[in-house]
């Protein structure tokens, strides 16, 4: 199964795209090239995920006990190809569309999974680099105060990858409205009295709303619920996607079709639409949607690659996960806790609690 490296083109050593430089790196004779630069010398890559690949056969490994599962489980979770650096195999998980041979640590893209329907229309490159990502990461634990002892280590830091993760990018055009009961209430008191004055309403608000890049995870990966807490992402930064932007990165390839979410898109759009709908009756108290009307007139979807930097750890036998918008910075940590510091801290709170109420008492005799 074919693999794709981007060498240099100076040295032929692997280049990685650099988010602080906005550019492609080699390690080896620190030559610098811009996409422009890449799409002349690669640019043929590029053209060959717009056709669809030719079916192919799996590379599968026989029962052995070094890998930990069988034929039948490996045909069904993994596939097997070649690295073009060192000719090492690179075994990858149904849903990885980019990773590295772990014997060179050359980047690898798994063209024939990024290619036909699967190639993504845009990306977003990452624009946090590694160093700042793991500077941020370090700068929360600082200000956790029951973290376990020496829980942030270099080696903990390393486990941090960037990850490229698919969405499905819709822009939606809706015509509908809304017909609701609206209420403004006026009090005041006249002598001994309270009057309270309520005025109903019979409301309509109807009109066209478009909504641009609505995002819905393409993966079932269990991490897509992470995924909905460094949201959103900016949309000036969508770049035509090229498979240059993967080099360095690890990328997933998207198991979820439209038809999978499409109930779950139109559901949440009604929902954003009956809020803006009734939003947009101003000047009452309070307004209640009565009922509703909505239709798509136009609707387009589209592939695209979202960068997080992504971390999981085991602490304790309970997993943990950091995750980081690649774009923004935007987080959402989950982070262990150390009992015994907590422990601590409430017996040498209580110390100094009994202390203090014991010399209260003292000087009010």
């Amino acid at each position: 199964m074919e693999t794709i490296s981007y060498k240099c083109i100076n040295c032929n050593a692997p280049l990685q795209y650099n988010p602080k430089k906005l550019k492609f790196d080699c390690e080896f004779c620190r030559s610098e090239f811009t996409e422009e630069e890449l799409k002349q010398h690669f640019g043929a890559l590029d053209e060959m995920l717009d056709q669809s690949p030719e079916p192919q056969q799996p590379q599968l490994v026989q029962n052995d006990p070094d890998f930990g599962f069988g034929y039948d489980d490996f045909s069904e979770q993994a596939g097997m190809y070649v690295c073009q650096s060192c000719g090492a195999e690179v075994i990858a998980e149904k849903t990885t569309a980019a990773t590295f041979c772990v014997f060179c640590h050359s980047p690898v893209m798994l063209s024939d999974r990024l290619a036909g329907d699967f190639k993504p229309d845009k990306v977003i490159p990452f624009m946090i680099s590694e160093e700042d990502a793991k500077q941020k990461f370090y700068d929360m634990c600082a200000r956790k105060r029951f973290l376990p002892r020496n829980f942030v280590s270099d080696a903990q830091l390393d486990m941090m990858k960037g990850v490229y993760y698919p969405y499905w990018m819709v822009d939606s055009l809706k015509e509908g409205g809304i017909d609701a009961t609206a209420k403004k209430v006026r009090s005041w008191r006249e002598g001994d009295y309270e009057i309270t004055e309520t005025k109903i309403f019979k409301v309509r608000r109807y009109g066209k709303i478009k909504f641009n890049g609505y995002p819905c995870s393409a993966i079932k990966d269990e991490d897509k619920n992470a995924m909905r807490y460094v949201n959103p992402y900016d949309d000036k930064d969508f770049k035509k996607f090229t498979m240059s932007y993967l080099s360095g990165f690890l990328a997933e390839k998207r198991d979820v079709e439209r038809a999978d979410v499409q109930a779950q898109v139109d559901s949440e759009l009604k929902d954003y639409a009956r809020t803006i709908y009734k939003n947009s009756a101003e000047g009452y108290d309070s307004v209640t949607v009565d009922n509703m009307s909505l239709r798509t007139l136009n609707e387009a979807w589209q592939y695209a690659l979202m960068p997080v930097w992504m971390m999981t750890f085991n602490f304790e036998g309970t997993n943990y996960l950091y995750a980081m918008n690649g774009q923004t910075g935007k987080t959402y940590g989950e982070l262990p806790c150390d009992k015994k510091k907590v422990a601590l801290t409430g017996v040498l709170l209580f110390i100094v609690l009994a202390i203090i109420i014991g010399l209260g008492g003292y000087f009010l005799l």
